[in-house]
């Protein structure tokens, strides 16, 4: 009996800390959105931190020959033991990332794009206790003077109450402070998101349970947290009183989160609407402490009790362009999706699905440089996982071709994007390779040839929203003279759909330098296939005697206002404001 029973409790024990273990590694899930034209390279920067063969070595299936990605068990604190690493470009240019491993968060810098990393400095050793579930990770921003703010998650007690600790370092990062907790609610508080503004001024915004706490208490069962908020005007030092911004949300979802051009908060997070459906929404701050009504996505209609462990993501444009991806396994779609907002987030466009739904894709990040909008993801298939990215240049209308980025076996983080210099770089952790740090470069774009009947195509693919056609000539003065000014201009409308043609049948080189050297060669660039007469004129404007430069600004429904001669930007900047 006594051997019975011991086989029975250890049998128990096994089960648990089986269970305990799926739960901290999570699934890593992929994915790959439709392919449109153009593909882009990279390159690849790593750091050389791969697991030794004792700490976290990926094992062979014999029969198959093939890798199985499970690894040993690895407790070292340093990054080649690394769950989660979370990275960021200081305005030296220098990369720091900071990590989760070994039941310690630590943080490192980098002079060589991830190559290789300084001794670490570690924050805090929380043992078994520190968050490592599938959607958490340390979050790292800079706020005024280049200070560094780290905030992470650790449970506080067995029943796995959690507390959001911050760190800073107003040195440069040669010391950090003693992490202290965001808040003093004594409930719990998950799954940080923190975002500089303008001013250096930090807002965080995370998971908390104290609204499921007074609920309970009350008798009126409720399940997931609530989003809520605060700011630090001093660093990260302290922060103010908090407030919910939502009152029912998942509760085991990461928050994402961006800033609009005006330097205000947009959050998006899995929201639970009534009947228990997880799907996603979105608040737009009206103001610094004004969160806006709370916006649906979409309706994926993901009724359910249990935990996704699968966070969003958001980026805005420098247009105000709101851009979302995320996972759902709704009745009305499943998978990982795209849509963006024209408007602030009132409304979305219709998802759109991110990769080959046979090959898991999931994990996808958002990013927006000057010049184009990235999305990467994971995707699995069976055996290896595999990051695929893609990008826009027209704020998320038309995409390039996806692009497999790195692959790995065995255990992966989920892929970031992040930006330097307005150059966008995917940041990677895994188990067999280390750290890797990859540049993204888009194709340099070709002139298009203009032909005759393109002016109809022209107005019909741009019906819906505004858009504006420039005709110039390489041989005319003012034309020359006016390109850089409109490249100036559109670095405050990137999302803008803009067409420039080029009508003096001059080597389609010689153009594109000229749009190179005025900052347009991202925008939609044509030139003339053939001598541009009175015919291909008259069906652009039966009255056009050839007289260059000529603009027409074209309305959402498609009628024209022609502009002939230099443009009065701010007449323009009216226009669209009026659309």
């Amino acid at each position: 009996m006594t051997l019975i029973m011991h086989t029975k409790q250890l049998l128990i024990g096994l089960t648990l800390r089986l269970a305990q273990s799926l739960w901290l590694t999570g699934m890593v899930s992929v994915g790959y959105l439709l392919a449109q034209p153009n593909a882009f390279a990279q390159h690849s920067h790593g750091a050389l931190l791969t697991p030794s063969a004792a700490s976290a070595v990926s094992s062979t299936d014999k029969s198959t020959g093939t890798s199985t990605g499970a690894t040993a068990a690895c407790k070292d604190t340093t990054l080649q033991c690394a769950r989660a690493a979370t990275p960021l470009f200081t305005q030296d240019g220098a990369l720091w990332l900071a990590w989760a491993g070994g039941g310690a968060i630590s943080i490192a810098r980098s002079t060589d794009l991830g190559a290789s990393f300084e001794p670490r400095t570690e924050i805090a050793q929380h043992g078994a206790f520190l968050d490592t579930g599938p959607d958490a990770r340390p979050q790292l921003v800079s706020g005024k003077q280049n200070n560094l703010i780290i905030a992470y998650g650790f449970f506080r007690d067995k029943n796995w109450n959690a507390q959001i600790n911050v760190a800073r370092s107003v040195d440069s990062g040669k010391s950090f402070s003693a992490p202290a907790p965001i808040s003093q609610d004594p409930t719990s508080q998950r799954f940080p998101s923190l975002l500089t503004d303008p001013q250096g001024q930090i807002f965080a915004s995370w998971v908390d349970k104290r609204l499921v706490v007074q609920a309970n208490k009350a008798g009126k069962k409720q399940l997931g947290g609530s989003i809520a908020y605060a700011w630090s005007y001093d660093s990260g030092q302290t922060f103010s009183q908090e407030s919910i911004a939502q009152p029912s949300s998942c509760e085991c979802c990461r928050i994402a989160s961006a800033l609009t051009p005006d330097g205000l908060p947009v959050i998006l997070y899995r929201a639970i609407f009534e009947g228990s459906v997880r799907d996603h929404a979105t608040q737009t701050f009206t103001a610094s402490t004004q969160p806006g009504p709370t916006r649906r996505v979409a309706l994926d209609a993901w009724a359910t009790d249990s935990c996704p462990h699968h966070g969003p993501a958001i980026a805005i444009s420098a247009a105000g362009v709101q851009h979302a991806a995320w996972f759902t396994q709704g009745t009305a779609r499943t998978g990982s999706f795209y849509a963006r907002s024209m408007d602030q987030g009132k409304t979305y466009s219709n998802p759109v699905a991110i990769g080959d739904p046979e090959a898991m894709p999931g994990r996808p990040y958002l990013l927006a440089t000057p010049t184009a909008l990235w999305l990467t993801w994971k995707e699995f298939d069976g055996k290896r996982t595999a990051v695929f990215a893609q990008y826009s240049t027209d704020d998320g209308v038309q995409w390039s071709s996806p692009k497999v980025i790195a692959e790995t076996v065995g255990y992966s983080d989920h892929p970031l994007l992040i930006q330097r210099e307005g150059i966008a770089y995917l940041s990677w952790l895994t188990a067999a390779q280390g750290y890797r740090l990859f540049k993204l470069e888009t194709d340099r774009p070709k002139l298009v040839l203009y032909q005759p009947g393109d002016w109809k195509k022209i107005l019909t693919a741009g019906q819906g929203e505004p858009q504006i056609v420039h005709f110039w000539g390489f041989t005319c003065g003012p034309c020359l003279e006016e390109l850089p000014r409109w490249g100036d201009f559109l670095k405050g409308f990137a999302g803008l759909k803009t067409v420039f043609i080029e009508v003096d049948q001059v080597p389609q080189a010689t153009a594109a330098q000229a749009l190179a050297r005025a900052g347009l060669e991202q925008r939609d660039n044509r030139a003339s296939a053939a001598v541009f007469d009175e015919y291909l004129r008259y069906e652009i404007d039966p009255k056009w005697q050839g007289e260059l430069p000529i603009t027409m600004l074209v309305n959402a429904k498609g009628e024209v206002k022609r502009i002939r001669g230099a443009v009065n930007f701010e007449q323009v900047r009216s226009w669209l404001r009026a659309q």
